[in-house]
């Protein structure tokens, strides 16, 4: 029982610093948009890798977002975040995502997402933590059944040092079926931060600055 106890506590703590030092938790809100009208609920699970009783592993921060075409060219999303709940907090997200641009030859279709993240730990009004995230993802279309290589950064803000933090990423969308999409994305967390200065000793550091994650999403569409 302690070990168990001990574990929960590590996990929150790991959790905690994961969210309040990165951003962008979750895969990408939308590539592209799904239409007017048109649902997708989205789980999505992974972080920075990091070692977890010695075992180098992406942190399991899980996001469960739910999205809808607002019409040919903007989605709005709110996200759900489980693993934070199960420990005792609430977490959730807020956004609209403005598809801007198709693609045309090399230039990629652009979308631009903007979105309040919320962190509150229970029984403690102090912990409540907002933070505006705005991020630019172009994309490109692979193949005729919809399979896209995507690219771009999210920006955080916030009113402590640094203010604003950056997160570039790439990742694949891969359609099963006319109902399911898997999503898989790597993410550079603060690339501007030297990582000695991390309470988390991440494991991979490019260059000693910030830290690399893996996430993985699945997609319903209806």
């Amino acid at each position: 029982m302690k070990r168990r106890i001990s574990y929960q506590k590590a996990l929150y703590y790991l959790l905690a610093v994961i969210y309040i030092s990165t951003i962008g938790c979750g895969t990408v809100a939308s590539v592209r948009p799904i239409g007017t009208g048109n649902s997708a609920l989205t789980f999505s699970v992974g972080g920075p890798v990091t070692p977890i009783y010695d075992i180098s592993l992406p942190a399991p921060y899980s996001v469960l977002r739910y999205r809808r075409g607002l019409n040919e060219n903007a989605d709005v999303h709110f996200g759900f975040h489980p693993t934070m709940a199960a420990l005792g907090n609430l977490s959730i997200d807020a956004g609209i995502t403005k598809h801007l641009v198709e693609e045309s030859g090399w230039r990629p279709a652009l979308a631009l997402e903007g979105s309040i993240y919320g962190f509150y730990h229970t029984g403690e009004s102090s912990s409540i933590r907002i933070y505006p995230e705005l991020s630019l993802t172009g994309s490109y279309k692979l193949s005729e059944r919809n399979h896209f290589f995507y690219l771009g950064t999210h920006t955080m803000y916030q009113t402590a040092s640094p203010h604003v933090i950056l997160a570039p990423f790439v990742g694949a969308e891969i359609p099963f079926g006319s109902k399911f999409i898997m999503n898989l994305e790597t993410k550079w967390y603060a690339p501007h931060e030297d990582s000695e200065n991390r309470v988390v000793d991440y494991t991979i550091k490019p260059w000693n600055h910030g830290a690399l994650g893996v996430m993985f999403g699945l997609t319903l569409s209806f």
